[in-house]
């Protein structure tokens, strides 16, 4: 009896496994790096939510925090959103989106800080409740209260004066002395005739182009919201690379009239092929409101760079990959 029960059970557990399992919804979490202190002292509260890039688009709307979470419990500090990959070599498409809040009390108790109420794909989601417990300070109630002392004014004294100060008196006069050093440098130096500098050798293109990307990328426009801006700019700089470097008119042209017009140039197919992908995904953006992933974006930029190091004139070896 048992060995068939046995069997029957692995049965049960394979038809099981045979079924997907849904991918689960993220979930916000709320911790306290600290759930006991002082009256007074500053505790860090921390919220993230963690979610999928590959599984489609994931819409968080975070909830309103205020200058008080409670009646007693004040927000000192707030570091707003912001989005990491917390494992970017092993799994490019999980992501992160945390802010951390610095909190306090001026009163002593128990108190609770409710839930924070996220609305993730349209469904509302809440963390879990926490328990701040905030303690006064023990005074030793057998000792006597004793009175505060008047002050007592010391007469002055100017051996005693120089005595605490001097190092900072000696400072003082080390730096008058360097300062008037510098002065007469500098305004001897200021009489001699000025030598003409020739001009800097311009900038070579695909420098410029990637000093522009980067530049780009520090802006941080689609971490904002801004996709359209984002890909805007960045297709911008490439038709300018391209007219530039190519001797091929891009700015005024479509995409489909700039890539017909880059057969007949020198720039490789391969080149053209990466270039036509950054224009397309641009052009769903900007005409056809396709959102974008956090992936897409960095590899948009990430293909722009390759392009302009791979059709350089001369190698070139900048920080950007």
């Amino acid at each position: 009896m048992r060995p068939l029960l046995l069997h029957l059970a692995a049965m049960a557990a394979g038809l099981l496994g045979a079924f997907p399992v849904p991918a689960q919804e993220p979930v916000p979490v709320a911790t306290l790096d600290s759930n006991t202190i002082l009256i007074g002292q500053q505790v860090r509260l921390d919220l993230s939510v963690e979610y999928r890039a590959d599984g489609g688009t994931v819409n968080i709307q975070w909830p309103l925090i205020a200058d008080t979470l409670t009646a007693e419990v004040p927000v000192l500090h707030d570091s707003h959103v912001d989005t990491i990959l917390p494992e970017r070599e092993k799994d490019p498409f999980l992501f992160r989106q945390v802010r951390t809040l610095t909190i306090t009390s001026w009163d002593p108790g128990y108190w609770a800080i409710p839930p924070f109420a996220f609305v993730i794909n349209g469904d509302t989601v809440l963390t879990g409740p926490l328990l701040l417990t905030v303690n006064t300070v023990a005074v030793d109630t057998t000792k006597a209260i004793r009175d505060i002392k008047e002050i007592y004014s010391v007469p002055f004294s100017l051996l005693d004066w120089l005595r605490e100060h001097w190092p900072w008196v000696a400072g003082g006069l080390v730096a008058a002395a360097l300062l008037t050093a510098l002065f007469v440098v500098l305004y001897k130096r200021a009489r001699r005739p000025k030598p003409v500098a020739p001009p800097a050798p311009p900038q070579p293109v695909h420098l410029r182009t990637l000093l522009a990307l980067e530049a780009l990328r520090q802006q941080q426009l689609w971490q904002q919201g801004r996709h359209k801006e984002y890909h805007s700019e960045l297709t911008g700089i490439l038709r300018a690379y391209i007219e530039e470097r190519f001797a091929v008119p891009a700015m005024e042209r479509t995409t489909d009239e700039l890539l017909a017009g880059l057969r007949l140039s020198a720039m490789p197919r391969s080149q053209q092929e990466r270039l036509e992908a950054v224009l397309r995904l641009a052009d769903m953006v900007k005409f056809a409101k396709w959102n974008t992933l956090p992936a897409e974006n960095e590899q948009a930029l990430a293909a722009a760079v390759q392009l302009v190091q791979e059709t350089a004139d001369a190698p070139t070896h900048a920080p950007l990959a």
